[in-house]
């Protein structure tokens, strides 16, 4: 593209940094972006009244992302979602939330910015704020408990789904990295799992607790995977409106309202 394309809108902005990092972003960080350039490109329609294919890039206001961070903080949690009505939830989104979709949308501009294609800088002066505001609580154990006591060990999917949230809580294991596991990862004689191209494309070795080997060994030889640890009944991994069904249910079930595959991880 030309330096400083006046003629390129808000799509072709958006197309052209979303198909450049794809070149070299892994697939988890695609999805990331894909999901928030498109929320921030809803947000830039509403606000411009205008189609996001006609939107000349050059004709959003230099304040765009200020304004973007005050709609973010109004926020219901869980708009728009078809169960929110049924999720007892309250309060506008989480400023790690907000962060998120925040960094994606400067990150798209700096991009644009850094290649010439825009002039002007949009990211400059946007003020976040502070992340200390939100307390992270880890799961306890009373709650681990709750959440154990809702499936049986001897249902399949029961089983798997104890498998998959002990992956996470007891391995540390991300939803891209659960869904992606296969039965040779599983270590058993060395109480380990190889996790394989992660995030950054780094593989390592997490240790298998004693609970969570017994999990996985009964699940193996209860539902008999071939590849794949979790397998969709089509063929392949599961995907990951399997894993945001499952935590919703969670949710529902335990009352547990801060729960997310991430959570687990502290």
């Amino acid at each position: 593209f030309p330096m400083a394309d006046t003629q390129m809108t808000l799509r072709q902005a958006a197309d052209w940094f979303l198909s450049r990092g794809r070149a070299h972003w892994s697939q988890q960080s695609s999805l990331y972006y894909d999901r928030t350039i498109s929320y921030f490109v809803q947000f830039a329609e509403t606000f411009s009244g205008r189609p996001a294919d006609q939107t000349p890039l050059n004709s959003l206001p230099r304040d765009i992302l200020v304004q973007y961070v005050l709609w973010l903080r109004s926020k219901d949690r869980y708009s728009g979602h078809p169960s929110r009505p049924y999720m007892q939830v309250e309060g506008t989104i989480s400023t790690a939330t907000l962060h998120s979709y925040t960094r994606a949308a400067k990150s798209f501009f700096n991009s644009l910015y850094a290649e010439g294609i825009t002039d002007t800088r949009y990211t400059a002066g946007v003020k976040l704020p502070r992340r200390g505001a939100d307390q992270v609580v880890p799961l306890l154990a009373d709650e681990a408990a709750a959440v154990d006591a809702m499936f049986s060990r001897e249902e399949p999917m029961d089983l798997r789904n104890l498998c998959i949230f002990h992956l996470m809580l007891d391995a540390g294991l991300r939803s891209l990295e659960v869904r992606q596991l296969m039965v040779k990862d599983l270590m058993f004689p060395s109480h380990s799992i190889i996790i394989n191209r992660s995030k950054g494309m780094k593989s390592r070795a997490v240790i298998m607790c004693p609970r969570l080997q017994e999990l996985l060994e009964h699940y193996i030889e209860l539902v008999h995977p071939s590849s794949f640890l979790f397998e969709a009944k089509g063929g392949g991994p599961i995907t990951p409106s399997v894993l945001r069904s499952l935590f919703l249910k969670i949710r529902r079930k335990t009352g547990i309202e801060r729960l997310h595959p991430h959570l687990l991880r502290h």
